[in-house]
């Protein structure tokens, strides 16, 4: 059994978009329209997250908001160009880790064989 970030998203995504106000994720729906569109993409990003202490489903939160404003500002398409998108997770940890709760890995409801 392991970790499924998409479970884990499921699960705690809505509480993180409320405490960042970021709007039109109130249900698991929501949550789930987006796992489909991007939760695929940061898995080139994960061996650095990890390293950089981010475990990937709260890495995968982070970068869920690079796609909304005001954080695609931050990374996305910048006035400097574009910046680097796992770096700015990386950058981010402190503002936003203490946001989302730790992965369990022993809770049955985000794992998957």
């Amino acid at each position: 059994m392991r970790v499924n970030h998409y479970k884990w998203l499921e699960k705690h995504f809505v509480d993180f978009a409320k405490k960042v106000g970021l709007k039109g994720y109130e249900t698991v729906g929501d949550v789930q329209s987006l796992n489909s569109a991007h939760g695929d993409k940061a898995y080139c990003y994960k061996w650095e997250w990890e390293r950089a202490g981010i475990k990937f489903p709260q890495g995968v939160a982070i970068f869920f908001l690079t796609y909304h404003s005001p954080w695609e500002s931050e990374c996305r398409e910048t006035d400097n160009g574009w910046i680097d998108v796992c770096k700015w997770v990386v950058d981010n940890k402190e503002r936003f880790l203490p946001l989302l709760p730790p992965v369990d890995e022993n809770d049955p409801d985000i794992l998957s064989i």
